[in-house]
């Protein structure tokens, strides 16, 4: 199973987690990460790095990050590596989807499976529910 870190500004990273467990149970091999206002950034990434290699079960680590150029992401490029992927703008359907399909795919298929699930369409309720 390819291991998962989320990683956010504040608590979305636990939220995003909550949300997914409410939905599918306990997940295994999954953490998060939040960043907190003037948190010293040199421990968010050692914690970072911690994390991964908490979550490594030998198949390699995708970290998803709630926003490209933001600290948390930035501060993820410094796991990236053979075995360690990151993808930015984190999403409740993201994370269900990277959870879904992790325990039978390679960790680039599990790239392409977040990126597919980040660029769906929003949906309009109005729109999808006929009168």
């Amino acid at each position: 199973m390819i291991g998962l870190v989320l990683v956010s500004h504040g608590p979305l990273a636990d939220g995003l987690r909550q949300a997914a467990e409410m939905i599918m149970g306990p997940q295994a091999a999954l953490a998060v990460l939040g960043l907190e206002p003037a948190q010293d950034m040199d421990r968010f990434c050692d914690e970072l790095k911690r994390l991964v290699q908490a979550v490594d079960q030998g198949q390699g680590v995708l970290v998803l990050a709630d926003l490209f150029g933001g600290s948390p992401a930035n501060t993820a490029a410094y796991v990236l590596g053979p075995t360690v992927e990151v993808v930015c703008g984190a999403s409740l359907p993201m994370v269900l989807e990277v959870l879904s399909f992790r325990a039978d795919s390679d960790l680039p298929a599990l790239v392409a499976t977040a990126m597919q699930a980040g660029a769906a369409a929003p949906l309009r309720l109005a729109d999808m529910i006929s009168n």
